[in-house]
């Protein structure tokens, strides 16, 4: 798998439900696994980054989830049912806890999630490679001019 692949966690019973999520992450280049608890999320952090986490479990899994990861650069939006639907509650984001936050109707949540994927890109995989392109025009410039 490449390195410039944003990795996504659904936690949840199982991933049933999630279809038109994982399709809407699927054609935006995603990687997502699946985790049953909170515990088995920490589990997938331990393997490799995770970039982002999208609870459908109760809320007491996702927010342990945000008390657990509390040190790790990551986004985590919980889904919260609704009669037929959700709202997707944010409570964390880019490492910062942001209990309170506006939550989102699902036709607001697939924007919000792609300017976060948009984000999550910029922050952990553009400034990176621009920085070792400075650097190596930095050390061509000292080259020539020795």
């Amino acid at each position: 798998m490449s390195q410039d692949v944003v990795r996504v966690v659904l936690l949840g019973k199982c991933a049933r439900g999630t279809s038109h999520l994982l399709w809407h992450l699927g054609q935006r280049g995603c990687h997502c696994s699946f985790a049953a608890s909170a515990e088995e999320a920490v589990a997938i952090f331990h393997q490799c980054e995770v970039h982002l986490i999208l609870s459908t479990s109760p809320v007491h899994q996702a927010t342990k989830i945000v008390s657990l990861l509390g040190r790790f650069n990551c986004s985590v939006f919980y889904a919260y049912p609704v009669e037929q639907g959700c709202w997707w509650l944010p409570l964390m984001n880019g490492g910062q806890k942001c209990f309170g936050a506006p939550a989102l109707r699902p036709s607001e949540f697939g924007d919000v999630l792609d300017q976060k994927l948009k984000e999550i890109r910029a922050d952990h995989f553009t400034a990176p490679k621009r920085l070792q392109e400075a650097a190596y025009d930095n050390a061509r410039t000292l080259k020539v001019a020795s």
